[in-house]
């Protein structure tokens, strides 16, 4: 996980501003994600009952009443989820190549 940099803020039904929320204790989730195999397949499982809830292996855990921790990871550990993430992935990728 990353600490949050970005000042962060919550809306409301509309679209509008309702609260600047403290980012001293927002993490952005990243992967990998490590737990021990048998207890999240169980989790993840048990998730099915609630799939809109899980985003991720952590989320799952949660839904049983575990409390992750946090591992500060840095921030270039780059997500892939869209295909506008790839250029960034690739810059990252040639920039470990050239050294």
């Amino acid at each position: 996980a990353a600490p949050v940099r970005d000042t962060m803020k919550q809306s409301n039904d509309r679209g509008e501003i309702e609260v600047t929320v403290d980012r001293n204790k927002l993490w952005h989730a990243l992967t990998p994600q490590l737990f021990r195999a048998g207890l999240l397949l169980e989790a993840l499982e048990a998730g099915l009952t609630h799939p809109e809830r899980i985003t991720d292996e952590a989320s799952a855990l949660e839904l049983q009443g575990y409390s992750p921790l946090l591992v500060e990871a840095p921030m270039d550990n780059l997500k892939i989820t869209r295909p506008e993430d790839l250029p960034l992935a690739e810059f990252y990728l040639q920039r470990e190549l050239e050294g």
